[in-house]
């Protein structure tokens, strides 16, 4: 188990637009998408997501970005890479075939869920990883309890159906 708080992909020279970073379970559900900023004109990007999202160990997800410039082979990617599984520390990149296609790709003028493969490739696009628990939330209401060991909290008031117009932290 961990979180997945980011996408990186290497861009291509010439790979240029707008780019989006997603995450998807297998069922083609998006988890979290964000925009790439500050992108340099080729290389690694990463994009941090706003919230990290909790994986469960022994799930499959995809991890997949997108350009607006309609790439049009302006990528980078690597045939044959998924022949076999592919292990780095507590993540596997499955082999293709094995839970489904790897090495997904799309072509579409929106984001949408990678389901095509071709050669077994690698296209080039990691997770950001970490074995760190997410902090706990604190939903809005009264008498919330935040149980210990916890270096942060975040107040959630999304489930508040009033005006928050304080609140009080207290250690016991």
């Amino acid at each position: 188990n961990g979180t997945i708080t980011g996408i990186r992909y290497f861009k291509s020279a010439g790979d240029g637009g707008t780019h989006q970073g997603l995450l998807y379970n297998t069922s083609g559900v998006l988890l979290v998408q964000a925009t790439f900023a500050g992108e340099t004109a080729s290389g690694w990007q990463q994009v941090n997501f706003s919230s990290p999202v909790a994986i469960t160990a022994g799930q499959t997800y995809v991890a997949a970005y997108f350009s607006s410039g309609g790439s049009g082979g302006n990528y980078t990617s690597t045939s044959n890479y998924f022949t076999s599984s592919v292990v780095n520390g507590p993540l596997t990149a499955l082999a293709d075939g094995t839970d489904g296609g790897n090495g997904v790709y799309r072509y579409s003028a929106t984001p949408a869920f990678p389901s095509s493969s071709y050669q077994k490739s690698n296209y080039w696009v990691d997770v950001v990883f970490s074995t760190a628990p997410l902090p706990p939330v604190a939903n809005a209401g009264s008498n919330q309890t935040i149980t210990s060991p916890a270096s942060s909290v975040t107040l959630n008031a999304s489930g508040s159906t009033g005006t928050i117009t304080s609140y009080l932290w207290s250690q016991v």
